[in-house]
């Protein structure tokens, strides 16, 4: 029998930006890259979804970055519905202690902790367990930051695409919601 999910270890390969290849991906980094005043951070604010294809605003989610204890803390302020329908709960209010642990959050809290304090856009695969522990998705994910002064990232824009997905119900790609794969 395979660890419990609070004890594998889930990957995050992280790729520079130039590897930007989905064309949702690519279209939202141009559109946060042409909303940056005087080259700071763009503002929650200055983000409009009803701009964004319809396309993307199921596999988007919004996640706060809020002190807490000398130290800060993430929470999902929306989760995109193809976001809940895939990790099978919906994240929206909740924070990240309250939806992972072991070193899955520990692995999160670190890389949000290292993207608030570079104030830089990210770009990864990664691997979340979902559901009975051996079930998980594989998936391309942008991450931009946003920052109400232009400067402190306080938000950040999440961007999925998913590649693989392994359980009881099979699902390949973001575009395929629900079946087995296509064969040849």
């Amino acid at each position: 029998m395979s660890k419990p999910p609070q004890e594998r270890r889930y990957a995050a390969d992280a790729a520079p930006l130039s590897a930007l290849s989905h064309p949702e991906h690519v279209w939202l980094h141009d559109y946060w890259q042409a909303h940056r005043p005087g080259g700071g951070l763009p503002a929650r604010k200055d983000i409009d979804p009803t701009e964004f294809p319809k396309k993307i605003l199921p596999r988007l989610a919004v996640i706060a970055v809020e002190p807490a204890d000398g130290g800060y803390r993430y929470r999902y302020r929306l989760a995109g519905t193809e976001i809940v329908s895939r990790a099978g709960r919906d994240p929206t209010g909740k924070t990240f202690e309250e939806l992972y642990q072991g070193d899955y959050l520990a692995s999160a809290n670190g890389l949000y902790d290292e993207l608030r304090r570079d104030a830089r856009p990210h770009f990864s695969q990664r691997v979340y367990p979902i559901g009975d522990g051996e079930s998980y998705l594989r998936y391309d994910r942008l991450i931009l930051p946003l920052a109400a002064d232009h400067s402190r990232v306080d938000q950040f824009l999440l961007l999925i695409v998913v590649v693989e997905q392994s359980g009881p119900v099979h699902r390949e790609g973001s575009f395929e919601r629900a079946g087995k794969p296509r064969k040849g």
